[in-house]
């Protein structure tokens, strides 16, 4: 495999600085001086590389993005063929606090929602990302479904349910984090899944 060019690795230095940052001090708050000092970087190499902080918000949402599909498919592999295990394996990948958890990521992802409605391109890309999950979701439910459960109100709509919990709770972290109760978001979304989920019953002859 090839080394990454030196521009590369300096560009994923910068982009890890302003994760580092911006999970302290939110994007508002991340200066280049901050975000360079972070990446051990002088100012002005940290521009050579990126135009401006907004490039430097879109090349971390997209690195993000990139670890956390990695990590995903990594945890719903583990969880194993069940559906109710991989329903429960996503919820805990996006919300959980275990061991897996990466609390400056999701200090991130808060910042990036917030962001996002400010920004049209980092809006377009959480969209992106949004709609892949969806479709992760909704091919869970769809062989949930065919291995014998109820899934309600149908595939699609319990895809589109479970992931709206899932963003509301970013968006609650991002704009009113005291209305959330410590460590209950990742627990919470779980007992909605038995909610989704539910044994079909047996026909009778």
């Amino acid at each position: 495999m090839a080394r990454p060019s030196n521009t590369e690795e300096r560009r994923l230095q910068i982009t890890r600085a302003l994760q580092q940052v911006m999970a302290k001090q939110g994007y508002e708050g991340a200066a280049i001086a901050d975000i360079a000092r972070a990446a051990g970087l002088t100012p002005g190499l940290v521009h050579y590389h990126f135009a401006h902080k907004r490039e430097i918000l879109l090349a971390t949402a997209a690195r993000l993005l990139a670890d956390h599909q990695q990590r995903l498919q990594a945890q719903l592999a583990l969880a194993g063929p069940s559906p109710r295990a991989q329903l429960l394996a996503f919820v805990e990948a996006h919300l959980g606090q275990g061991a897996t958890a990466d609390p400056e990521a999701l200090a991130c992802w808060i910042q990036l929602t917030a962001e996002s409605f400010r920004d049209k391109k980092l809006k377009a890309q959480l969209e992106r990302a949004a709609r892949d999950w969806r479709d992760v979701l909704q091919k869970i439910l769809v062989e949930a479904e065919a291995g014998g459960e109820r899934v309600r109100p149908d595939p699609e709509a319990a895809a589109a349910g479970l992931l709206a919990v899932i963003q509301g709770y970013f968006v609650l972290a991002a704009t009113a984090r005291g209305v959330i109760p410590p460590g209950s978001a990742a627990a919470t979304a779980q007992v909605m899944i038995d909610g989704l989920l539910s044994p079909k019953p047996r026909s009778r002859r």
